[in-house]
């Protein structure tokens, strides 16, 4: 008896992709843990034999850089391990905005280019309870603001995020100042495996975005203006005090 193919990729649905993609980082995880755990070990005994001030200077570096390292792959990877567990309950959507901004505050600096980078704007304005998978709605907000991130890598820019009711929902505003949308893909960009980054896209992150919040009964809309920038507002159904 013939054993069933595995499914072919270009068959997966976006949540399918992503379960596979968690998988294989799992494996990749483990890996960069055992390697940073050499670099950062080897740099601590290297340290203790006779060398220059500044050879132990930059060996302290290697092994700051490699626990700081280490730490980043360990947040992320406690995020990730509880996109499976299908817990779905009233959680403060600040919080969930709060913890999305903080795995990408690395990407808000001073890009290569001299640039003064991407400026971040938080208005919190409602600390009220939608109901979600909270590793879900963390991973659709946070698609959201890597595309902005993205939009403007090379000019920098602002990073608005605003966070405020409206009648019996919570609205939470994304803005940049990059690139834009052309209009003729704007409606496209929901689609499975339809990207505007080329290579570096996979056409899935806002699909993924788009179904977590409506599953939510939700809804997520788009605006945008060609090398002005882009808006993508969440609305989300606030729990009823």
């Amino acid at each position: 008896m013939k054993s069933k193919p595995n499914k072919s990729i270009d068959n997966m649905n976006a949540e399918e992709y992503l379960n596979v993609i968690i998988g294989l980082s799992e494996e990749i995880f483990h890996d960069f843990k055992n390697a940073l755990a050499t670099i950062s070990g080897l740099s601590q005994i290297t340290a203790f034999y006779p060398v220059s001030k500044e050879v132990k200077d930059n060996l302290d570096l290697i092994k700051e850089a490699a626990l700081e390292c280490r730490d980043q792959i360990d947040r992320f990877y406690s995020f990730i391990k509880g996109y499976n567990v299908e817990i779905t309950q009233y959680e403060i959507l600040s919080n969930i905005v709060f913890s999305a901004l903080d795995m990408v505050k690395h990407r808000i600096r001073k890009n290569d280019y001299g640039d003064e980078g991407i400026i971040l704007s938080v208005n919190i304005h409602s600390m009220k309870k939608v109901y979600c998978n909270e590793y879900k709605m963390r991973q659709a907000i946070l698609n959201i603001v890597m595309n902005a991130i993205d939009a403007m890598e090379e000019s920098g820019g602002i990073l608005e995020v605003n966070l405020f009711e409206q009648a019996e929902m919570i609205v939470l505003e994304i803005i940049d100042t990059g690139i834009g949308i052309p209009e003729d893909k704007l409606e496209k960009i929901f689609e499975t495996n339809y990207t505007t980054k080329g290579s570096k896209g996979t056409g899935l992150g806002l699909r993924i975005s788009k179904t977590v919040i409506e599953e939510c009964i939700g809804r997520l809309e788009v605006s945008s203006v060609l090398g002005k920038g882009t808006i993508f507002t969440i609305y989300l159904p606030a729990e009823i005090s």
